[in-house]
């Protein structure tokens, strides 16, 4: 629902309108206001030690969600192999259960 506004041209000659309607802007913020609270971070990070359980979740800590890719650091290089190789499919899976609304692609493991 992405809408883009006029601008006024560079050769205007001063005889036309400029304003905008509010009923022509308010969708539009309103529009940008949900897909903001709809990609919230900060609820997929709370629920990170749930999703991936309380002992990985001290050696575990994601840093940043952007563009449903959830990136996360770890503690050691072994638990780093671990979850790369085995549970990146089923902790996947329940981020996407437990967020249906978000569009989770993926999810990166750094050292860290």
């Amino acid at each position: 629902m992405k809408k883009t506004f006029r601008r006024t041209p560079k050769n205007y000659d001063g005889t036309g309108v400029t304003t905008h309607h509010l009923s022509e802007i308010i969708p539009h913020v309103l529009g940008r206001i949900d897909d903001a609270y709809n990609e919230r971070p900060d609820l997929i990070f709370a629920a990170w030690p749930d999703i991936i359980g309380p002992q990985l979740a001290a050696m575990t800590k994601p840093v940043s969600y952007i563009d449903g890719i959830l990136t996360v650091t770890v503690k050691n290089s072994t638990l780093f192999s671990l979850l790369n190789q085995h549970d990146k499919p089923k902790l996947l899976l329940g981020l996407k259960q437990k967020f249906p609304n978000h569009n989770i692609r993926n999810i990166y493991f750094r050292m860290g």
